[in-house]
């Protein structure tokens, strides 16, 4: 597990996120190293999260290629190498995404 990687979920635990799981994806995809998924009980938790990445991404902690924070239920942030899913629970619970990225850590 890479430092950034580590950074984001410790990030996200501060932040109340549940169940974080870190999907090592490595050559399988083009694009993504590694994905994050993670679960807030309350869409009031994802605002955190934003604004802590955002200020790491003003410390030079990070780099951020592209935020998606439209659906106040789910949020996508783009890290390059690193794609980060935050939903609330039960959006986690119907877009089932874990099990896509399972099969490609299989």
């Amino acid at each position: 597990m890479n430092d950034k990687v580590r950074l984001i979920g410790n990030l996200l635990e501060d932040k109340l996120a549940e169940d974080v799981e870190v999907f090592e994806l490595g050559n399988k995809h083009p694009l993504f190293d590694n994905v994050i998924v993670a679960s807030v009980q309350v869409s009031r938790n994802l605002e955190g999260i934003i604004n802590e990445i955002k200020k790491y991404e003003k410390e030079g902690k990070i780099e951020v290629k592209q935020y998606d924070i439209n659906n106040p239920e789910w949020i996508l942030i783009d890290c390059y190498d690193l794609l980060v899913h935050v939903f609330v629970k039960e959006m986690r619970t119907f877009y089932d995404i874990d099990s896509i990225l399972r099969n490609y850590e299989a």
